[in-house]
């Protein structure tokens, strides 16, 4: 009976150590992809439009910017963005109906939030998502924060204007 006892002691012990671990992995995979895409971004204020119709640009497509209730007082008056400041960029294919220049399908959402433990990428954690909205591998270095830092260092790397 105790060698019983020892044996399912031992056997939950590991089992908590084990679930454990595996909780750990998955909050450090979590940290390492970004921030999850908020569901409810269309609702935040829209704030400029743009398109950029060469298709060999990086950042082909038709954008909407749409940014949350923190980052909005910053963007409209300059300065440093508080913690959660937030903005989500809508990339869709550039459509030419009847003379005008109308959104296509979605290509991705690109997301960058105000975050002071993102010290390699100027305070902000970038991340992508694809049209069905899962996460896309990105290297947030190379394919965002160095192009925010040569262009839009002095804006808290936000390259995004207001548009009244």
């Amino acid at each position: 009976m105790e060698g019983r006892l020892r044996y399912r002691r031992r056997t939950v012990g590991l089992s908590i150590g084990l679930i454990v671990v595996v909780l750990a992995a998955t909050l450090a995979l979590a940290g390492e992809m970004g921030a999850a895409l908020p569901k409810d971004f269309r609702s935040w204020t829209h704030t400029k439009s743009m398109v950029i119709p060469d298709k060999s640009h990086g950042l082909y497509g038709f954008h909407n910017i749409y940014t949350n209730d923190a980052a909005l007082p910053t963007l409209k008056e300059g300065g440093t963005y508080k913690e959660g400041s937030a903005f989500v960029v809508s990339f869709y294919d550039v459509v030419v109906e009847g003379g005008a220049t109308v959104t296509g399908k979605k290509i991705q959402d690109v997301l960058m939030v105000k975050d002071k433990e993102a010290t390699g990428t100027g305070g902000w954690i970038y991340a992508a998502y694809g049209p069905d909205g899962k996460p896309l591998q990105i290297d947030p270095v190379k394919a965002c924060y160095e192009c925010h830092e040569k262009g839009a260092k002095a804006t808290d790397f936000v390259f995004s204007k207001y548009v009244d």
